[in-house]
């Protein structure tokens, strides 16, 4: 095989033109997604299509800054209270005159009567008559003007105050308020009228009659003058930044104020407003600081405007070239970033100018006065960076193509097998190449799963005895000595707490690594008490050479764990179940020795006693066997219902002893997953150990109860307690806190039972309790995200 390159092979590894053009082609490309991206975004920004968006966003970013709250406003309130007190609206127009009148006498800078009082008072013209003159006697008293589309065709009408009254107000002004397409209120008019008729709005109106040095030309968007003399015309569009949700202005309830309760001090000097807040009175509207479902009221947001003006304060909503500039920028500077800055550059330079979109549409308001929809803009940037790399990634697809295809032309490399049988030459180089690559990948990933699916740790290590790899399983072991970095690491240091069984001298010898390759191991145990099976095997490579070593720890503490149960099972065995059978055998000889004589009741009830025994033990140890080895049946059930049917069985028990059992029980059905027939079983093993531990003429507490965690079912007794030394003995394996108690059948494995059944339930058992006090045992198990199934419904 000739291993020179041809003049052929040359042409087709070096391509200058190729070269030559990509940069080219890469300018290209990032000009027309530039192009593209910012006409999109200057689109979108200088039209509403993203308007409902853009207004909900800067909704809550308004709810992170808070505004300050002048304390000259007050608002007095016809609140509910006042309502129960002085009886259903609408009210005789002399409580407002004798509310003005208290008002008054406190010296308010201004009063703001935000109440519809269009036509003379239907009950008592002298009413009138009352409140005219306590607006006449205050001087400084503004009242409302409304328009109403009285015949629902979109004909306006002005709605005036009562004439007896307007002519005694300081001031008039208009309450309307711009109600966005989402039905949110956010802006208001600030001078609204008709021909050479103008209105000011309510809360303006209010600080010239108070006094306040209000700015020239009002602030606000400036409207472009009408087409049509006659038509209606709004002027000065402000937007209102509020000072917070509903209930952040001072307010005092109406009737507080006409029974002489609120001190004057509260209102001397303030702006004084009056309107409705009751739930079902007046006019309220959603509003960007509203929480879910709540309104604010009409005269809180005169209020507001009113605390915009006082404080200085200007929002205007930006205009289309405002919103395009604004979008436009942070878009440009990521594109610039994903052409000049490496990928993870460019990543975190696109999500930095995200933020910083996001930051300046927050701060715009109080910088600036402008609410911008930074929608578009944030839109652009997101877009900026997956588009390019996707971009790129094509470009790098097409050129690892075009070099994988050169390769396959290479005459001095090999033929590669299998080749595709259809299509012409370069398909099948090209198949040669992606089976071969396809070949390698499945050889990484069968060595890799394979390791990983290894149940025991095992680690690889180089000559000098540094780990190489190792599965999850070593991560897991060794995670749980505190070490979470394996690749590296030596293992003299990660095997420095293992030992050979009964020496304390380490598993791992480093010398006969550097000695003769052979595999050697032996059992050990580590540092938490764990029995292990520590193997080390030496790896080759083709040439013979050790190149390295696996180390493989088999945790065979459950095995090892099984031997001492059994043997501890094996002695408690010969004698519990040997004991009753040997007692059984010696009655029954000494009746053999009187056989004319019929056996007696007492030596039967004896042998009774024995058997039951016997039959006692081989069904505990034939539940813990089943707890312990079973496939559990879960299915969603009602733990009341199980706590009932425990109750049931253990309640002629309960009442041989003369024991109460006391049953506290859910308002709604306590749901887990549970296998119904095992964890009944528990449950009535903890009935029975209160009812036979807890002492005759007793009682003993069974409740279920909702937590955090789920549900928990608690048993308590009255019976001695138990010290912290025999709480911790209490779950082991025939373990007797009495020894003297004899009469008890069993060996010590109901709570065993217990303690299984509720771990493999995902749960764990406690135990609380103090000498003389008694014991409550509880258990937590999570709450079903499933109904119960009909059957069980029906039957809880």
């Amino acid at each position: 095989m000739n291993t020179q390159p041809t003049d052929s092979t040359q042409s087709q590894w070096q391509d200058p033109p190729a070269r030559a053009q990509r940069p080219r082609k890469r300018w290209l490309e990032w000009g027309l997604l530039a192009a593209v991206l910012l006409a999109l975004v200057v689109a979108l920004s200088s039209s509403r299509t993203l308007e409902h968006i853009d207004l909900a966003l800067t909704d809550q970013l308004a709810r992170l800054s808070q505004q300050d709250v002048s304390p000259d406003i007050v608002i007095v309130a016809i609140d509910d209270k006042s309502l129960t007190d002085i009886g259903r609206w609408p009210w005789r127009r002399a409580f407002h005159a004798a509310v003005l009148d208290r008002i008054t006498a406190a010296q308010p800078r201004a009063v703001g009567l935000d109440l519809i009082l269009v036509e003379p008072s239907p009950s008592d013209t002298a009413d009138d008559a009352l409140l005219a003159a306590a607006i006449a006697r205050n001087g400084k008293v503004v009242l409302p003007l409304a328009l109403m589309d009285q015949q629902g065709a979109g004909t306006l009408t002005r709605m005036k105050p009562a004439p007896i009254l307007a002519e005694q107000a300081a001031a008039i002004g208009h309450i309307h308020l711009e109600i966005d397409n989402d039905g949110i209120a956010r802006s208001s008019f600030l001078r609204e009228g008709h021909g050479s008729e103008w209105w000011e709005h309510f809360a303006v109106a209010l600080l010239r009659v108070g006094g306040a040095t209000l700015p020239e030309p009002l602030p606000g968007t400036r409207a472009p003058a009408p087409q049509y003399a006659d038509t209606w015309q709004r002027d000065h569009w402000l937007q209102i930044p509020f000072a917070g949700p509903p209930g952040s202005f001072e307010h005092v309830s109406y009737v507080d104020v006409l029974k002489g309760r609120v001190p004057p001090e509260k209102l001397a000097g303030k702006y004084v407003l009056v309107g409705a807040t009751a739930a079902g009175m007046g006019d309220a509207y959603a509003t960007p600081r509203s929480g879910e479902g709540e309104l604010m009221d009409g005269v809180e947001i005169a209020a507001n405007l009113m605390n915009t003006l006082l404080q200085g304060q200007r929002l205007e909503r930006a205009n289309g070239w405002q919103n395009a500039l604004f979008c436009v920028v942070p878009v440009a500077f990521a594109l610039l970033a994903v052409l000049l800055l490496a990928p993870t550059a460019s990543l975190l330079t696109c999500a930095g100018l995200w933020v910083l979109t996001l930051a300046g549409a927050a701060v715009a308001p109080s910088l600036v006065g402008l609410q911008v929809a930074p929608i578009a803009g944030l839109l652009g940037v997101l877009l900026t960076y997956p588009l390019w790399v996707w971009r790129r990634l094509r470009a790098a697809m097409g050129y690892l193509i075009e070099e994988f295809q050169r390769m396959e032309t290479r005459r001095e490399l090999p033929t590669m097998m299998p080749t595709a049988r259809s299509g012409d030459v370069l398909d099948r180089h090209i198949d040669a190449l992606e089976n071969a690559s396809q070949q390698l990948r499945n050889l990484n990933r069968f060595v890799s799963e394979t390791l990983n699916s290894l149940p025991d740790a095992t680690l690889i290590a180089d000559p000098q005895g540094h780990v190489l790899v190792a599965n999850q399983a070593a991560y897991r072991y060794f995670h749980k000595q505190s070490v979470t970095r394996l690749r590296c690491a030596p293992l003299s240091a990660l095997l420095d707490g293992v030992h050979r069984v009964g020496t304390q001298t380490p598993v791992f010898d480093l010398a006969r690594l550097h000695g003769p390759p052979q595999p050697w191991g032996s059992e050990a145990s580590d540092a938490s008490g764990r029995d292990l099976l520590v193997r080390f095997v030496p790896c080759f490579n083709t040439d013979g050479t050790a190149t390295s070593w696996i180390a493989s720890l088999v945790d065979i503490t459950p095995i090892r764990e099984a031997e001492r149960q059994r043997d501890v099972a094996l002695r408690f065995i010969s004698h519990d179940m040997r004991s009753p059978q040997a007692s059984i055998l010696a009655l029954l000889e000494l009746q053999r020795l009187q056989p004319g004589q019929p056996m007696p009741a007492e030596t039967l009830g004896r042998i009774e006693r024995h058997a039951r025994r016997t039959l006692d033990l081989a069904e505990e140890f034939v539940q813990l066997a089943r707890a312990e080895s079973s496939a559990y049946r879960l299915q969603t059930v009602n733990l009341t219902d199980l706590l009932d049917e425990a109750v049931d069985e253990v309640w002629p028990q309960a009442q041989a002893r003369q024991v109460r059992l006391d049953v506290q029980r859910p308002d709604q059905a306590a749901l887990c997953e549970a296998d119904r027939g095992l964890l009944t079983r528990a449950i009535v093993n903890l009935l029975d150990n209160a009812v036979k531990y807890g002492g005759a003429q007793t009682r003993v507490q069974c409740a279920v109860q909702h937590t955090p965690d789920g549900w928990q079912l608690s048993v308590s007794d009255e019976g001695p307690g138990m010290t912290q030394e025999q709480q911790h003995a209490l779950f082991q394996q025939f373990a007797r806190l009495e020894p003297h108690q004899r009469t008890t059948r069993g060996v010590g494995l109901g709570l065993v039972f217990v303690r299984t059944v509720i771990e493999r339930h995902g749960a764990r058992i406690g135990v609380r309790s103090q000498p003389g006090h008694g014991a409550t045992f509880h258990f937590t198990l999570a709450q079903s995200p499933y109904p119960a199934p009909a059957e069980q419904a029906a039957h809880g």
